[in-house]
């Protein structure tokens, strides 16, 4: 029988396996995303160790090519440097999407869940046209599993609103950046304007989808930033979301909304619109901030210093496009606004004194 020399016992009492489990945990969080997915292949301990650890990535996204019966795995994580480096993983198939959900696509979708269900991460790209036959796989690899996700902006592309309430209902952060495009010209379910992490998003952006939203619905969005489609928003909708702006009771950055009950005269004279022709050489030159074309009227904003440009600008179809969008102001400009203006306009706060003010009133 050999005699084990002194050094060996050493280096085996002081192992790794040989370390308190809350040490190795602590060590194991300290690894990047990349690196953590290779300890998960030491041995099973490692893998039920990292199974439990949040992963932190910058991107993760899944994107089916159902002509090439490809579908792609793509993640994306912040190296020691600071510089954001990717990883691909393919998975192909033998056939096309038929009308069941190809194996291929299958093993993808059970992957990117694997990670998903334990990241934080700053985008997900999700692009599956069909979600029929994938539904069971997300439900039983998501059933019974404490989940931790957080994820800061969604890009969906689909024809089925089923992923869309998934992969939303899925994170525990809100005020995400959301935005849904379909892979044809088709609409989106009004349910999906009911679910709370859309009505909390910090922007709801649907690229080339009909939704049937209603006033009631929009009216609950909390977005900055909202652009969408229906047949049923009014004029007097808008109207009260841009009064409750220049109220301070609600946060607008951008509005792109088309419908055909739409008008700009009617929501002009609510909001007390003043068409730009008609303005002091001082807001001439603020409004010329306006890159855009289209905006024809400005209104004033819950500050002196954040005015908007409003307009109605026609579609293609013949519907028209409300657009909405503030002023951004330099500190040199809101001076100039200031001393100009606060002698006519005595009761004028800037941004600054508004925030104060609604800081005291918190305290």
């Amino acid at each position: 029988m050999a005699i084990e020399e002194p050094m060996d016992v050493e280096e085996d009492v002081a192992g790794w396996k040989h370390l308190p489990p809350e040490i190795r945990i602590n060590i194991i969080a300290r690894l990047r995303f990349f690196e953590k997915q290779n300890m998960m292949l030491v041995n099973w301990d490692s893998y039920d160790i990292c199974a439990t650890l949040p992963n932190k990535l910058h991107e993760l996204g899944i994107t089916e090519f159902p002509s090439t019966a490809k579908t792609m795995l793509i993640m994306k994580w912040k190296n020691d440097a600071g510089r954001v480096v990717s990883r691909m993983v393919e998975f192909r198939g033998t056939s096309l999407r038929q009308t069941e959900c190809p194996e291929h696509t299958a093993d993808a979708m059970r992957a990117f869940l694997r990670i998903w269900r334990l990241s934080k991460i700053k985008s997900v790209i999700i692009e599956i046209p069909c979600f029929e036959g994938l539904a069971g796989i997300w439900d039983e690899m998501m059933a019974g599993f404490k989940t931790s996700i957080a994820v800061r902006s969604f890009n969906i592309r689909t024809n089925d609103y089923r992923l869309v309430t998934k992969a939303l209902t899925a994170t525990k952060n809100r005020g995400q950046d959301i935005s849904l495009l379909a892979n044809d010209h088709g609409g989106m379910e009004t349910a999906v304007f009911d679910i709370d992490k859309v009505k909390n998003a910090r922007s709801v952006i649907l690229w080339s989808l009909i939704s049937n939203i209603q006033d009631y619905q929009l009216l609950a969005l909390t977005a900055h930033n909202i652009r969408l489609h229906s047949d049923f928003i009014t004029s007097n909708c808008i109207a009260k979301m841009i009064q409750e702006w220049k109220d301070g009771k609600r946060s607008l950055e951008r509005l792109h909304i088309t419908s055909p009950l739409i008008d700009l005269d009617a929501v002009v004279r609510q909001v007390n619109g003043v068409c730009w022709k008609n303005m002091t050489d001082i807001c001439s030159i603020i409004w010329r901030e306006v890159d855009e074309e289209g905006y024809s009227f400005a209104t004033r904003g819950p500050t002196y210093d954040i005015p908007a440009a409003i307009g109605l600008i026609p579609g293609q179809d013949g519907t028209p496009t409300f657009i909405f969008r503030i002023i951004r102001m330099t500190h040199e400009m809101s001076r100039v606004v200031y001393e100009r203006c606060s002698v006519q306009c005595p009761n004028m706060v800037s941004s600054e004194d508004l925030a104060r003010k609604q800081k005291q009133q918190h305290a």
